[in-house]
């Protein structure tokens, strides 16, 4: 008997191109659910702040904490709702059910299955860091402030004659696009940047102009380049 010396090595298993038909569906569907839970996150956030509040949010780093692992928990869970959509259709469930057994992957129900364990650990892990950065965050109503910095230091009350300076900036982004910001530094030093969500700050601005009203804050416009085109640009640009 003679033995070969070299070792076999198990030949890749081909996936079906047929699975990239679901990738723009997936990721359309993931943006949707990211949207969503972005949207109850400010919800609970509105939760904790006094009546009277008219916006609240969190600021850049916080923002990135929440978004991220939003993101990444919608993964499992956006193809989980596009194989369900897709198996829904006869035509379609019989051509991926084709395509399984043609190249010896896992049917409709193993696929799910495997999906939802998947999806499931995934959000198990990223639910303590969204509502963990959650936490800080920003309230403003119409008789006063508050922030919290931290997620541990507890929410601070301010006054809005508190405010000291607003200091706004339209630059270019990192990715070639735009960056804004909009913030508010109080007299004890700390600032609250109110534009990780430029729409609904708008919609929040003229409230934010009448409790400004009177106050004697000076205004910092001089980080706002001449060639920003923000929709926003005249925002940036006023005081309010």
């Amino acid at each position: 008997m003679t033995l070969d010396p070299k070792p076999q090595r198990a030949t890749p298993r081909k996936k079906s191109p047929a699975n990239l038909l679901l990738l723009m569906p997936g990721i359309a569907v993931m943006g949707g659910l990211s949207i969503g839970a972005l949207w109850l996150v400010e919800q609970l956030q509105f939760l904790r702040c006094p009546a009277g509040t008219f916006l609240a949010g969190s600021g850049r780093l916080a923002s990135l904490f929440q978004a991220i692992p939003i993101f990444m928990a919608s993964i499992g869970f956006g193809f989980l709702i596009v194989n369900w959509l897709t198996y829904a259709v006869r035509p379609v469930r019989r051509f991926f059910d084709r395509e399984a057994k043609r190249y010896g992957e896992p049917g409709y129900h193993a696929s799910q299955r495997g999906l939802l364990k998947f999806s499931a650990a995934v959000l198990a892990a990223m639910l303590p860091i969204i509502l963990t950065a959650s936490l800080s965050q920003f309230c403003l109503a119409d008789d006063a402030i508050l922030y919290q910095r931290e997620p541990w230091s507890g929410l601070k009350r301010y006054a809005w004659g508190d405010v000291s300076r607003i200091e706004t900036s339209c630059t270019h982004g990192s990715r070639g696009g735009q960056d804004s910001t909009y913030i508010l530094v109080m007299r004890d030093g700390a600032q609250i940047s109110l534009m990780e969500w430029p729409r609904g700050f708008a919609r929040a601005y003229p409230q934010m102009r009448r409790a400004l009203a009177g106050g004697a804050f000076s205004f910092d416009q001089s980080a706002v380049r001449p060639y920003c085109s923000s929709p926003f640009a005249d925002l940036l640009r006023t005081r309010p």
